[in-house]
């Protein structure tokens, strides 16, 4: 008797949804934020956007979006980009020996820092390189090593920092950051917390 209740009250509230959707008609242009087809884009023409036009060095410093969060480049990138693996001009200005003598904000420790060591495992086996181990229990939590030079998988800096262009967001953003000091709006301590929260 219940199941037969449950089959009713499922079927009438699919065939409810059905003409509920019968009336609404969804379109490929309704599913865009830019209100442009996403199936053909053939058509769709890029937001009108206004970069930065200020040069390396004649740019104010954007604050942070969160705290740690990768710092938006403030200046116009014309010249500078793509980075390839014989050239990378971010280098010249904002290696720390070089970042302060041109007031450029200093690549952090963290770009200088190896976070996939040997993991050690207890009652186990070491595992190299941060592998997984299938139900692995009692993993330490992995170690970083400083490096010498910059980390390799931090070279490719427009994966992570992006310039600013003046252009009205698609959806409302309400979000505030909180920082836990002001210091922090310009600068990272990931270094320092990377494992808050997980000892």
């Amino acid at each position: 008797m219940i199941k037969k209740g449950i089959l009713s009250v499922i079927a009438i509230s699919t065939l409810a949804i059905s003409a509920y959707a019968a009336d609404k008609v969804i379109t490929p242009e309704s599913l865009s934020l830019r209100k442009t087809n996403i199936v053909d884009e053939s058509k769709a023409v890029p937001v009108d956007a206004k970069f930065n036009a200020a040069a390396p060095g004649a740019a104010k410093t954007i604050a942070r979006s969160y705290e740690n969060a990768p710092p938006l480049i403030p200046h116009s990138v014309d010249g500078l980009l793509p980075i390839t693996i014989k050239n990378n001009a971010c280098l010249g200005c904002h290696m720390p020996a070089a970042a302060k003598g041109v007031g450029a904000t200093p690549i952090p420790e963290s770009h200088f820092t190896d976070f996939r060591p040997t993991t050690a495992v207890k009652n186990g086996k070491v595992i190299k390189d941060g592998k997984a181990v299938a139900n692995a229990t009692d993993v330490t939590i992995a170690k970083f090593k400083k490096l010498k030079k910059l980390n390799p998988a931090r070279y490719n800096c427009s994966q992570c920092h992006v310039p600013q262009a003046n252009v009205k967001p698609l959806v409302k953003n309400n979000f505030k950051p909180i920082f836990s000091s002001d210091k922090l709006k310009h600068r990272s301590d990931l270094i320092k917390v990377i494992n808050e929260g997980v000892k």
